[in-house]
């Protein structure tokens, strides 16, 4: 909305999920003794990221891809290229939260809270005073439990999902599958769409595969499943239009495929 070519926003949203810190160090701690993984995860995530993004270049007009009230709106900020950024802050007012521009925060209500005011605030910390500070001290500790206990629900249910399909589907049919070049990949793609696990405790899970799939189709699930995550269509939805999630995904899926089925054959 504020002016970004809408291919490198669509770059963002399927590199950002992977390429940060602590998933790479996540990858790191699950699998230190096949450090390639790690490489070939970050590699695959912005090689697919810069290709989808260099695709939906060729579309010019980001109004066919969102939806029709965003879509109105872009339209009337781009034909306003001098648009005065004191008034774009009062525009907001009338815009839904997650789709105004900002980092948020939660406090104890669920109400989001703009941290950069809550940072031009600190800044005045001294003439605020203590109990000003408690307060988003308390806020703060808040959200980095809230954060703790949904990553930690996401580990044990994947843990959970994992244990389930090495208990009850027979032994043969897992290892017919995870052993096969092809069929391993597809297998292991198709598992990560359906479980959509969090992308920061996705590699504890796959690490449950790896005596029994191989290394490409465990790259597969690294790769595509942070990219299509199902959790996150209802929210894709708000924003972009259904063919555009459909064509996106299709993608996605189509260069995750070709690309760890060329480590199979090559690495």
């Amino acid at each position: 909305m504020q002016g970004l070519p809408t291919s490198a926003a669509i770059g963002f949203l399927l590199a950002a999920p992977t390429i940060n810190p602590i998933v790479v160090w996540s990858t790191w701690v699950a699998f230190r003794d096949q450090p390639e993984i790690v490489v070939f995860r970050v590699l695959f995530s912005l090689t697919i990221a810069i290709t989808i993004g260099c695709i939906f270049s060729v579309q010019k007009d980001p109004t066919h891809l969102l939806q029709p009230f965003l879509a109105q709106r872009v339209s009337m900020l781009l034909s306003q290229p001098k648009w005065p950024r004191s008034s774009s802050k009062h525009s907001n007012q009338d815009v839904p939260v997650l789709l105004q521009s900002g980092t948020f925060l939660l406090n104890k209500s669920g109400t989001p809270l703009r941290l950069e005011g809550m940072a031009d605030a600190t800044a005045t910390l001294p003439s605020i005073g203590s109990r000003e500070f408690y307060r988003r001290l308390n806020i703060f500790i808040e959200n980095v439990v809230n954060e703790l206990r949904e990553l930690g629900g996401m580990l044990i249910l994947g843990s959970a999902i994992a244990a389930s399909l090495q208990v009850f589907v027979p032994r043969e049919i897992v290892l017919n599958l995870g052993q096969g070049t092809i069929s391993s990949i597809m297998a292991m793609m198709l598992l990560a769409g359906v479980v959509s696990i969090c992308s920061t405790v996705d590699s504890f899970f796959a690490l449950s595969f790896a005596s029994t799939f191989t290394t490409s189709s465990l790259l597969a699930f690294l790769v595509f499943g942070p990219m299509i995550d199902i959790k996150s269509v209802g929210l894709m939805l708000s924003i972009f239009r259904p063919r555009m999630i459909v064509y996106l995904f299709a993608l996605a899926a189509q260069l995750t495929f070709i690309l760890t089925l060329c480590h199979s054959y090559f690495f």
